[in-house]
């Protein structure tokens, strides 16, 4: 083993278990071997984004083999749609769209909903080296809101993330979910006034329960 060797990075364990697991399946159904060889160049240089953004949409609430079925079913679409690409957008637009639509066209199962609402409440896992009383409060905060996210309709709570957690631009949104931009402005306003509504709801109760 030489010195460079020792510094490589190793594959995150979720990388090469997808990467296995949809190698196997397009190499069944594979017709070109140009095709195959543009796939491969796809996964390896946006896998690991791909993989964060369904996180990202889905929530804390997701289970990594939630987000590992999706990053998949996101690049199985991709390979059997390779054909139909005109080149009519950037890449990278047209590959988070698809990775946008899986995510919404799942977020729209109720029991996926139930099922992701649920995990929200449980107690996540204690990073090592933090301090506790300040980890506890950041979490009771994020369970907070997303438990008023989880209140919103997918297709807006869908629009508000990709603004505020992945910074996409109204024009950038509308490309990816392929709808008009005053289509991304309507959704984006009623998720943010839905959710300062939510939120001082909850305030509101919890202040009521602590008296």
């Amino acid at each position: 083993m030489g010195a460079g060797d020792s510094q490589r990075p190793k594959p995150r364990l979720w990388e090469g278990k997808l990467g296995r697991s949809i190698a196997s399946i397009v190499s069944e159904h594979a017709v070109a071997r140009k095709d195959v060889l543009r796939f491969d160049d796809l996964f390896r240089e946006h896998a690991s984004r791909v993989h964060r953004m369904v996180a990202s949409l889905l929530g804390p609430g997701a289970s990594d083999a939630d987000v590992q079925d999706l990053a998949q079913e996101v690049f199985l679409t991709v390979h059997r749609s390779l054909d139909r690409f005109r080149g009519e957008s950037k890449v990278e637009t047209w590959l988070y769209g698809i990775a946008s639509r899986v995510v919404l066209t799942q977020l729209r199962s109720w029991r996926r909903h139930r099922r992701l609402c649920a995990a929200v409440e449980a107690e996540p896992v204690l990073l090592a080296g933090t301090d506790i009383e300040l980890q506890s409060a950041q979490r009771e905060e994020l369970r907070r809101v997303w438990r008023c996210l989880m209140k919103i309709r997918p297709e807006k709570r869908v629009v508000f993330l990709l603004s505020e957690v992945e910074e996409r631009s109204g024009k950038e949104i509308a490309e990816l979910l392929e709808i008009n931009e005053a289509t991304v402005r309507t959704r984006l306003y009623h998720a943010r006034r839905e959710l300062m509504a939510l939120r001082e709801k909850a305030e509101k109760a919890e202040r009521k329960e602590r008296t």
